[in-house]
């Protein structure tokens, strides 16, 4: 089972990072037990002339040790903290087999589909906690979560979910690959850089475009330092003081140049740094991704288009971003304990990062305008990698057969919710026929009425990012969504809850119009127990007109009810077809309990439950049991 590979996976990572953090406590005392002799040598030569010769080098020697040690140390933190990453990865994907919500924090790119959230959305539980976005997506960057949530929000023809379909399908079979590129990603979890804000540097213009004068001043202050150095060096060897000291004054002007510049204007040089990944962690992520991508050989068009567009020609995404990551690693020496001094040497004579900041302007002139579409081809690549997850870890789950006409026949086999547990989830055969386009579900309080129509939407959203879905068949139209399944009213705009009812049901009737007129297409509308806040004969009759509108519309309508009349109606009748949810009662150790098989049945529901809930829960005839006991206590 993929759940085993997994917790395997997680096991694997769990020894790695034990033995890190016991040779990492290793290496601290190893440090510490290198510096301290090191530095007593060193201070000991200086105050101490009757030392014998040798010790202070041995004494730096072994600093130059402590060094290493701690530059080893370092890059082991690094691995364990990568290592910890992972982990947690993968119990994420743990938590997505079992549903185990509490596990499912967002990640970091979730924020970028939230922007996306719609009534629609908030009906079925598209984005947020518990929600289908939040269990589907395994997009580290922004632009693949976003390219995901559009997906879900996104109408789109039916050759364009078919090449979805294809591309998750061969996706879904290469295992390893999917798991390198998720190993891969998750180098920009965290991070201070990310791919959008290398693309959005791309686009920007030099740093010092409009700012001559600076420019100017970045090279006024080495080439100073430098003709200093030189002219020194020449008044020492040649012996002529003047020009040692003319050497001198020029070297210290160019230093005090370049520490202004240095205190001035760095701040904004190593932002940009940020923003291109300082530490090259995010850089190699990058560079690992596309070359994972450029690896692959697709059958499939859409990942054959990705793949070309990263290819490019001459130079590849790969290649690029091996460029951009070997200039960025002169950026980030200071960051290494060996470097540290021998960059502030550098930074003071020769403005080293204003060095490295004129390289990276090279690279943006020359790649800065495709690095925007390297990076959403990788969103588009991380989309299908997460419905591919899905369809391997649901192999009995199918692939939708949709088609582009507004034949309002439906027939799903096995309909299930794709966010319930696999132990708990109860599937049911749905079929709605052109004759009967109006599916009337009717049933008891909290016996699965809600959950199918939810089941209905959520499975269609899912389809539209090429994932199959929760059923083992689904033949029909390729359908637009509308719903009204939680309705609020609104105290501070002074809107009721039948009027808040009123206007979403106003805007559906609008939608399915304009879907029909404007773009031919059917519209599955999903209305959950409407009309609730006013009178029942009212509320049938207008429950009658708007079903009748709909369907006038062509729209396929699956509308649940607690109005057993409804279902008797007689303009109803010709196009609706009836079905209910029931609820059952027994007795265990001896407490009357209420049950339900969540299992869908023909025709109008034979029972009720709210007088029984009443009773279960004591609120039934409290008043009146109370009057009785206290007239039985007065006649005794």
């Amino acid at each position: 089972m993929v759940a085993d590979r997994y917790r395997q996976r997680v096991e694997k990572l769990d020894a790695d990072i034990a033995q890190g953090h016991l040779q990492s406590q290793k290496l601290g005392v190893a440090r510490i037990a290198v510096a301290l002799p090191g530095i007593v040598m060193i201070a000991a030569n200086f105050f101490e002339p009757r030392i014998p010769s040798g010790i202070w080098q041995f004494g730096t020697l072994l600093l130059i040790g402590f060094l290493a040690l701690a530059t080893w140390h370092e890059n082991l933190r690094d691995r364990i903290e990568w290592w910890i990453q992972q982990r947690a990865f993968y119990r994420r994907l743990l938590a997505r087999c079992d549903r185990t919500w509490t596990e499912l924090p967002p990640l970091p790119s979730e924020p970028a589909a939230t922007s996306l959230t719609s009534d629609l959305s908030r009906d079925l539980d598209l984005f947020g906690d518990r929600s289908l976005f939040r269990w589907a997506s395994l997009a580290v960057t922004d632009s693949g979560a976003a390219t995901l949530g559009q997906w879900m929000m996104q109408w789109v023809p039916t050759t364009e979910v078919l090449r979805r379909q294809t591309s998750v399908r061969e996706l879904a079979e290469l295992h390893p690959w999917r798991q390198s590129f998720w190993d891969a990603a998750i180098g920009f979890r965290g991070m201070d850089s990310s791919p959008e804000k290398i693309a959005q540097w791309g686009a920007e213009p030099p740093l010092f475009q409009s700012r001559s004068l600076v420019k100017f001043a970045t090279w006024v202050g080495p080439c100073l330092a430098i003709l200093g150095l030189i002219g020194g060096l020449v008044g020492i060897l040649a012996s002529l003081p003047i020009l040692f000291n003319v050497g001198l004054v020029l070297f210290l002007v160019g230093i005090a140049i370049n520490l202004l510049l240095t205190i001035t204007i760095m701040g904004s040089v190593h932002d940009v740094f940020v923003r291109v990944g300082t530490a090259n962690r995010e850089l190699q992520s990058l560079s690992t991704l596309f070359s994972l991508v450029e690896e692959l050989q697709p059958k499939s068009e859409l990942l054959n288009e990705i793949r070309s567009d990263l290819i490019g020609h001459p130079t590849s995404s790969t290649q690029a971003i091996g460029q951009l990551r070997r200039t960025m690693s002169f950026a980030g020496i200071q960051r290494n304990p060996l470097f540290f001094i021998p960059y502030w040497i550098l930074q003071l004579i020769l403005l080293w990062d204003i060095r490295v900041l004129e390289r990276l302007e090279g690279w943006k002139k020359e790649f800065g305008n495709q690095i925007a579409r390297w990076i959403q081809g990788l969103g588009t690549i991380e989309a299908l990698n997460s419905a591919a997850t899905i369809a391997d870890e649901n192999p009995d789950w199918a692939y939708p057969t949709w088609f582009d006409n507004r034949n309002r026949t439906l027939q799903i086999q096995t309909l299930g919710h794709p966010l319930l547990k696999d132990s708990s989830r109860v599937c049911n055969d749905v079929s709605i026929d052109r004759s009967h386009p109006l599916l009337l579900v009717t049933g008891s309080n909290m016996a699965g009425k809600s959950t199918l129509l939810r089941s209905l939407g959520i499975n269609t959203i899912l389809a539209r990012t090429g994932s199959p879905v929760a059923c083992r068949a689904w033949n029909g139209p390729n359908l637009e969504v509308a719903s009204s399944i939680r309705v609020q009213d609104s105290l501070q705009d002074g809107v009721s809850f039948f009027m808040a009812e009123l206007k979403r049901l106003r805007s559906i009737v609008d939608f399915t119009e304009t879907q029909l007129d404007q773009h031919g297409r059917s519209t599955l509308v999903l209305l959950d127990e409407i009309l609730q806040g006013t009178n029942s004969r009212e509320r049938q009759i207008a429950v009658e007109q708007v079903l009748g509108q709909l369907i006038a519309l062509e729209a396929i309508v699956v509308a649940s009810t607690h109005d057993l009349d409804l279902a008797k109606s007689a303009s109803l009748v010709d196009i609706a077809q009836v079905v209910h949810f029931r609820e059952f009662f027994e007795t265990r150790d001896g407490t009357e309990v209420m049950r339900f098989d969540y299992v869908m049945r023909p025709g109008v529901t034979p029972t009720t439950n709210a007088l029984k809930l009443l009773e279960l829960v004591g609120l039934a005839n409290r008043r009146s049991s109370k009057s009785s006991s206290s007239d039985s206590k007065s006649s005794s």
